[in-house]
């Protein structure tokens, strides 16, 4: 930790370490309340991982849900996030998020001019399985942002992810045909939204909430500015930050508090690896988010605390040789892999899973054999036949465009394309021939797969009876080595309290320190996750931090 400096550069009351939804939020917050606030960005751009996301929040019986007359309610909600946590969180934490969101989302809202939507015909991930389960609207997006009205801020904020359709809203991309009918879209109207930078998804929930932030209340905000260490007294009290700015020192005080909101330790594959229990680690997510919360909080004492790794955020997916994006090699989560015409095996050349939704395969994937002390179903491939090159896109690569040297293996024969991806070729060849028979009923007797809305409306095609299965019967045959993806979701964190403030190892409070979002262990939501939950944390807990800190908690 550093010492106190002689002269300090800024002094505020608030310091948000990051600026990504609950670095943004817990600001806003804070200068409601009365605070002076200062935001510090590692990036050169503003919005975070959150301008990089799909821009969802969930949010069980809103009012926006209600508007469209859909109906909802607490017990239902409270219920559905209790089957997602699994018994992993921590009650009390529980209950702070759930009975906070509404009022955190409800003030984002009208004192920020966020224009929050009711995202209709999206389920949650279990519907309609699992209790309290909904067939859409608990997730809230924005209204398309204008970022000509973050003036000198328009190009020192995510504008577009590599990742998200940019210029599209929800509602459109469903009545388009979801991801699997990309090819059917109205490029028309998303070229010309692009032109006018009319943005949507993460980067246009982060442009109403930064523009609230550092146009609308003159909230000062530092790019390019990484904070390296926590400043503190000799009480432990932290006081402050050092950042580094235009290869200088840049000393800020608080009077009131700091928040870590830096995400998490994605691109710190040492730190990934060991705290996963992966042997390999990759990230979608951009550069920069490298296990900043754990080094700057184990530094002053900060708890790490964790949850179960088996089923949070994780996707696996691959690299298309020489995208980059931020300047590092660009991963892309393997979507494809829920739609007709594709499956994915393990070395055995066999089906392990429902490919079609991550909440059945990723615990899957980590299945140990302890007889063979081996993680059998990793590293998985992605196979598909030329039925779905004829519709479906490949990443970034469209129907009828050649796929690049080096992305995937093509064979005439499933048995030739196995010994090419490094499978067994009778597996797979007795694979395919199987799932075929049942795949032209419309069936998947073994995995069940499309059997939830989510998967059927995200990459389902509806031609189908069977939105996310048809066979692989039409050669040249594909298949794609897969590898871990991240999105940015940790299954450790720091320790924190029901005010959002660190926790020491000796299980105190750390005076002045606060971490919010994807730096904060997930005590509130357990062992599972559910799409806008990491959004949903990040509002919340900056909304309870920044005004708990200027004393309105």
């Amino acid at each position: 930790m550093a010492e106190a400096p002689a002269h300090w550069d800024l002094e505020v009351d608030w310091i948000s370490i990051g600026s990504g939804l609950g670095g943004v939020c817990s600001a806003i917050a804070a200068h409601d309340a009365g605070g002076g606030t200062v935001i510090l960005e590692k990036a050169p751009k503003l919005g975070g991982l959150s301008g990089y996301g799909g821009g969802e929040v969930f949010a069980p019986n809103n009012r926006w849900m209600r508007e469209l007359g859909i109906e909802d309610s607490d017990e239902d909600g409270r219920a559905y996030l209790g089957f997602v946590a699994a018994g992993f969180n921590r009650p009390e934490h529980f209950e702070k998020l759930y009975t906070t969101i509404g009022e955190a989302v409800e003030y984002f809202g009208r004192a920020a001019g966020v224009p929050w939507l009711s995202v209709e015909g999206l389920p949650d991930y279990y519907y309609p399985k699992a209790v309290g389960s909904h067939a859409g609207g608990r997730c809230l997006s924005v209204e398309l942002f204008d970022a000509k009205q973050l003036g000198k801020w328009q190009l020192e904020t995510y504008a577009m992810s590599p990742h998200i359709p940019p210029g599209a809203l929800h509602r459109e991309m469903y009545a388009w045909g979801g991801l699997s009918s990309v090819t059917q879209w109205d490029y028309e109207l998303i070229g010309k939204r692009i032109e006018d930078d009319q943005r949507s998804m993460g980067a246009g929930m982060m442009g109403w909430l930064i523009k609230a932030a550092v146009v609308d209340r003159g909230i000062p905000a530092h790019v390019e500015t990484p904070v390296r260490e926590l400043v503190t007294e000799a009480s432990g009290a932290v006081i402050g930050v050092r950042a580094e700015k235009e290869g200088s020192d840049f000393f800020v005080r608080a009077a009131r508090g700091v928040v870590i909101a830096a995400g998490g330790y994605d691109h710190n594959k040492k730190m990934a690896c060991a705290f996963e229990s992966m042997p390999d680690w990759n990230t979608s997510i951009p550069p920069g988010i490298e296990g900043d919360n754990i080094v700057m909080g184990t530094e002053v004492g900060a708890s790490i605390t964790a949850v179960p790794t088996n089923n949070l955020a994780m996707f696996y997916g691959y690299h298309i040789p020489g995208e980059e994006a931020e300047g590092a090699p660009l991963f892309r989560t393997g979507w494809e892999s829920g739609v007709p015409h594709a499956i994915w095996v393990n070395k055995k050349g066999e089906r392990f899973c429902d490919e079609s939704t991550y909440k059945d395969y990723q615990p899957r994937l980590r299945h140990w054999d302890g007889r063979t002390q081996t993680m059998p179903n990793i590293p998985p491939a992605l196979v598909f036949d030329q039925n779905y090159r004829d519709r479906y896109p490949v990443g970034s690569y469209m129907p009828g465009q050649e796929l690049p040297e080096g992305l995937a293996h093509t064979a005439d024969t499933p048995r030739a394309l196995g010994e090419k991806l490094g499978v067994d070729p009778e597996g797979l060849e007795r694979t395919i021939a199987r799932f075929n028979d049942c795949a032209r009923k419309g069936e998947d007797p073994d995995f069940d797969r499309g059997s939830y809305a989510w998967s059927n409306r995200l990459v389902g095609d509806f031609d189908y009876p069977n939105p996310n299965v048809a066979p692989l019967d039409k050669p040249p045959y594909y298949g794609i080595n897969l590898v871990p993806v991240s999105v940015g979701v940790n299954s450790h964190g720091l320790e924190t309290d029901l005010e959002g403030r660190v926790v020491h190892v000796r299980g105190h409070a750390i005076p002045g320190l606060y971490a919010v979002g994807n730096s904060a262990a997930l005590l509130d939501l357990g062992a599972g996750y559910q799409s806008g939950c990491s959004n949903m944390r990040g509002l919340t807990w900056g909304y309870i931090a920044g005004r708990h800190a200027m004393g309105k908690g």
